[in-house]
Formats: structure tokens, C-alpha cells, sequence
């Protein structure tokens, strides 16, 4: 009998490390959006050389939050309203079906995780930071439970795509218990075993989150993801 060699979790590399340092500086606002930074200014302000930088640069470009300028730099991506449409149109195809097939199969260690990100988002809605990042772990232990880790790595994708524009929603624009409430309600469905009802409230809050920020009726975006989703195309809106 041949034995199977021991898997053990991946260490990320240096590169890897720098994308999510870089990533997360750009979550926070502290690199600009639409302001251009060379490889050689970055290198400096995070303490490391030029040739990592690019390799962490060339990954952020690939998931969309940078934007390659040649011989000048990057440029810190910004989503137009048109973005944004497409951006959340790409969730609504993606995340309630997930949400459906988490609420049949899910583990009772991954319930365990969604529920900790969903009390870490009630104990932490006066911070901003905290919050959202205690909403992104909310959405990858479904992602994850679903079954489908490619899946959830490209959500976390568009999710970063959006960071700076979803954070007009709170606190100003959207209470934090309002979304608190959307995220209880997919919960409650996914640990009830509801898998319709799971996908109905993924689909609403993704639906409720979107409308804030896909621009006005007049907008280009606007109308794009009207036709998107009077369409019909992101699945039924069934109740469990």
C-alpha cells in the first residue's frame, strides 16, 4: 500500500505577502484611487525592492484594483458606474447559486466560521475596517462551503474591485444594522437547510447593496443592470 504523502497548508510567498500589503493599503484609501505610483515609490514606502513590487503589482493588475501604465507606474483603479453594473451583475450569477448549494452542504465547521464573521460584524460595526473585513469572511465561509474554493477566489476578486465605492454605504448611506439584518437572513436559511431560501437573501442583500451604488436612473451603469436584472438572469427569487 502506498501512502499518501502529509499536505500541509502553503506559506504564501513574499510576493504573495506584498499583493495583499499593497491591497489592503488600497482598501484603506491610503493609496489613492486614480493616483499613479511608480514601482520604485512603492518599493520605498513598503521597505522592499523594485523587482517584487512589479511581481505584486502584475497580481493586483490581474484582479483588477491597478492598472499598468508603461514606463510610468500604476495606476490605482477606480470603478465607474458601468463597472460597478457588471460587477455586481457577475456576484448576482455567482453567489446566491453558491448560497444555495452552501445551505445543503455545509459542514458543521464551516457553519461554525460563518456564524463567528456574522457576530464579528455585529461586534464591530462602529469600525469600518473591522466590519468589512469581518463581512468579507462572512461571504468566503459560504463561498467555501458551497464547495467550489475557485469560485471563492473570484469573488474575493470582485469584492476588492469594489472596496473603495462599497464603503460609501456605510455608515453614511446604509446602517450597519441594516446589513447585518441581510446577512442574519442568509444565515438563518443556510442553517435551516433552506436552499432556496438561502438564495433568495443572498440575491436581495447582493440586490439591496447594489442599488446604492450603481449610480442613478439617468446613468449609463444604472440602466445596464436594470436590463440585467429584469432580465430574469440571476435565478429564481423564491422563498424557502
Amino acid at each position: 500500500m502506498v501512502e499518501r504523502p502529509e499536505q500541509t497548508e502553503s506559506v504564501p510567498s513574499k510576493t504573495d505577502q506584498l499583493a495583499v500589503v499593497i491591497r489592503d493599503a488600497i482598501r484603506r484609501g491610503e493609496l489613492a484611487g486614480g493616483a499613479l505610483y511608480s514601482a520604485q515609490e512603492l518599493g520605498q514606502r513598503f521597505g522592499v525592492s523594485r523587482t517584487p513590487v512589479r511581481e505584486a503589482l502584475l497580481r493586483l493588475a490581474d484582479a483588477g484594483l491597478v492598472t499598468i501604465e508603461k514606463n510610468r507606474g500604476v495606476r490605482i483603479a477606480t470603478a465607474s458606474e458601468s463597472d460597478l453594473a457588471e460587477i455586481f451583475t457577475l456576484r448576482l450569477l455567482l453567489e446566491p447559486p453558491a448560497a444555495r448549494r452552501a445551505a445543503a452542504r455545509m459542514s458543521p465547521d464551516e457553519l461554525h466560521r460563518m456564524d463567528t464573521a456574522l457576530q464579528e460584524m455585529r461586534d464591530t460595526a462602529e469600525d469600518v475596517e473591522a466590519f468589512y473585513a469581518a463581512d468579507h469572511r462572512f461571504h468566503q465561509a459560504i463561498l467555501h462551503g458551497s464547495g467550489n474554493s475557485r469560485l471563492a477566489g473570484q469573488v474575493a476578486n470582485l469584492r476588492d474591485a469594489i472596496t473603495l465605492q462599497g464603503r460609501r454605504t456605510i455608515p453614511g448611506r446604509r446602517e450597519a444594522r441594516q446589513v447585518i439584518a441581510e446577512h442574519e437572513r442568509i444565515a438563518r436559511a443556510i442553517t435551516a437547510r433552506a436552499p432556496s431560501g438561502a438564495a433568495h437573501a443572498m440575491r436581495q442583500h447582493l440586490l439591496n447593496s447594489a442599488e446604492l451604488l450603481v449610480g442613478d436612473e439617468e446613468s449609463v451603469g444604472y440602466l445596464d443592470w436594470q436590463e440585467w436584472v429584469g432580465g430574469g438572469c440571476c435565478g429564481p427569487t423564491e422563498g424557502a
